[in-house]
């Protein structure tokens, strides 16, 4: 890590969880010191959120000799050690209750800039065909209200379109991710263009998601029709449709808190892999998180973790044993398996 290169926050500046960390590497430089208290007294709201990040800590730093947590820490060594590809979710119940109540504080002030600091959604001048186009930044998310009442909330790095109004409610997700809340119209169905496919619904609530080579479809309540070159298929509330490629659509019953979780600022993993989990939290974060070791990417974990908050994600995983963190750039943060594993 470049300690002479200032750790950009969400908010334009040093974010609290970074200063933090650079203390914490350099407890006696004064430098270091002289710039932090620089930092502090520029804005009250840095002393507010260096208190939450500094007293989320020390309640951390308690917890790890918490019975649960010492207890969920060697389950997982045993599982580990005994070559397991699936650790029991016994240590991870334990982790994750932990990360929902210290983790989650950590990450509570550069979320919160986050927030503050959102821009309203970009509308630019429009394309052939296109009424309006709105768009997120990464980290960003914002809400459009469209003149039916219909709601489209915005994810991370997202483009919506809306391309038509007079016989149906056109719109198109370009890329990213948007949740419709639809205003009920008979007379003029609602439709979501992605990836080549539409997603046809009167009055319901859905989640539909673009990334490179893959798309989905949430349902939430109501009833959509997805339809696509040679398929087609009613789904039902709780249930995902997705595709990778060209391969065959899959569609299963899914978590909605899982799914629909971005939405309040967070992001909910059940059983998931860490290097999914570590590919989820990039998206809404400038700076990126790596894992150099396919065991360690491999394990699952269960747990609530705020979005944009690589930090204080990386930072719990530490504080409870399951990784190494190292800085190889201002905009990279490598994980590895913790000493000893």
């Amino acid at each position: 890590m470049n300690d002479n290169q200032r750790q950009i926050g969400l908010s334009g500046n040093p974010d609290a969880a970074s200063w933090f960390v650079r203390l914490q590497r350099h407890p006696g430089d004064r430098r270091v010191q002289s710039d932090f208290e620089t930092w502090l007294a520029a804005d009250p709201a840095h002393r507010d959120d260096w208190a939450l990040v500094s007293g989320a800590w020390d309640r951390m730093d308690e917890l790890k000799e918490d019975a649960q947590i010492l207890a969920a820490r060697e389950a997982l060594k045993a599982d580990l050690a005994a070559g397991r590809r699936r650790p029991h979710l016994r240590w991870a119940a334990g982790i994750a209750a932990t990360i929902v109540t210290a983790g989650s504080l950590l990450g509570y002030g550069s979320w919160r800039q986050a927030q503050d600091s959102a821009a309203p959604p970009v509308v630019v001048a429009a394309a052939p065909q296109a009424i309006a186009v709105y768009r997120t930044a990464v980290g960003g998310q914002q809400v459009v209200t469209l003149k039916d009442g219909s709601k489209v909330t915005l994810s991370t790095d997202t483009e919506v379109r809306l391309d038509e109004w007079d016989r149906r409610r056109g719109l198109t997700l370009v890329r990213g991710e948007a949740y419709f809340q639809v205003a009920k119209n008979a007379e003029k169905p609602f439709v979501v263009t992605a990836a080549g496919r539409t997603v046809t619904a009167l009055g319901t609530a859905f989640d539909v998601r673009v990334d490179p080579g893959q798309w989905s479809v949430s349902l939430i309540e109501g009833k959509v029709r997805v339809g696509g070159p040679g398929a087609s298929v009613e789904m039902i509330p709780g249930h995902h449709l997705a595709q990778t490629g060209d391969a065959p659509w899959t569609l299963e019953k899914r978590n909605l808190a899982e799914l629909t979780s971005w939405r309040e600022g967070s992001l909910v993993f059940e059983n998931r892999p860490l290097a999914s989990i570590v590919q989820e939290m990039n998206r809404y974060s400038t700076r990126k998180v790596r894992i150099a070791d396919p065991a360690l990417a491999a394990t699952p974990l269960s747990g609530r973790f705020k979005s944009g908050d690589v930090t204080g994600f990386v930072a719990t995983l530490e504080a409870y044993g399951m990784v190494k963190a190292g800085d190889t750039s201002p905009d990279t943060i490598d994980l590895y398996p913790p000493a000893g594993e």
